[in-house]
């Protein structure tokens, strides 16, 4: 199968592209306004100046803010109005990675983010709340990443695959007692190996939940589903809406 051109290849009408990032472009107008003094007053000494992010979830106004590079999370969190009892908060969206409520103190700047495994990525910052069950939302989650394969490599088509049905069977609880060990073997054989970079997102995005959610994941494997599982979905998925309306 013929692999499509990437974005840093070619772009609209193959036309070279130099940037593919709007915020990016919209910054560098305010720096050549401003000056890069002026950039500098917002953010980190390594992660100056100010981003887009896309806070939803357990929020009373989820929308998206501009917040200062370096702000901790919880307060970014908190600037759309924290319900409380958070059990964890997404960083970066499905490419991304989650932080336990714990670890909200840490800034939202790559630099501090990626001892934990986790980067700013697509500018998403979500809360799941404490009712919420993390097992169901990620299998629902992973299930339909799966979905999007391009068909062009094993990993993707058969090892995403694979993966979103060991997870809806712990959030059924049908999986068998090696469930968790078996997904985590496929997380390692499939991480690395595709031909774009969407199952490296899809493994990331899981890890991080295998290891924040490792009670509640062991706990569906060993009980089968919770109470909150029938629970109304908090992770959208694109048509989710139009099959709930059909």
């Amino acid at each position: 199968m013929v692999t499509p051109p990437r974005p840093f290849e070619r772009g609209l009408r193959g036309r070279p592209t130099l940037v593919a990032n709007v915020e990016t472009l919209a910054h560098v107008a305010l720096i050549a306004r401003h000056g890069a003094p002026w950039f500098r007053e917002l953010g980190t000494s390594d992660h100056a100046g100010s981003a887009l992010v896309t806070i939803g979830g357990a929020v009373d106004r989820p929308g998206v803010y501009e917040v200062a590079l370096g702000t901790p999370v919880a307060d970014v969190v908190s600037s759309a109005g924290d319900r409380g009892a958070v059990r964890a908060v997404l960083i970066g969206g499905y490419y991304g990675s989650w932080l336990s409520a714990g670890r909200t103190s840490i800034t939202l700047d790559n630099e501090a983010l990626r001892p934990h495994g986790a980067a700013l990525g697509a500018g998403i910052v979500f809360a799941l709340s404490a009712d919420a069950c993390p097992v169901a939302e990620m299998a629902r989650v992973v299930r339909w990443m799966a979905e999007q394969n391009a068909g062009q490599c094993g990993p993707c088509v058969h090892g995403l695959d694979a993966i979103a049905g060991g997870l809806a069977s712990l959030a059924a609880g049908t999986g068998d007692r090696a469930v968790i060990a078996r997904l985590e073997r496929w997380c390692g054989q499939v991480a690395g190996r595709g031909a774009c970079h969407h199952p490296d997102g899809v493994i990331r995005f899981l890890r991080s939940a295998l290891g924040v959610f490792a009670g509640e994941f062991e706990d569906h494997r060993r009980y089968g589903p919770c109470d909150a599982c029938d629970r109304r979905p908090v992770l959208a998925v694109p048509g989710a809406r139009r099959r709930l309306a059909a």
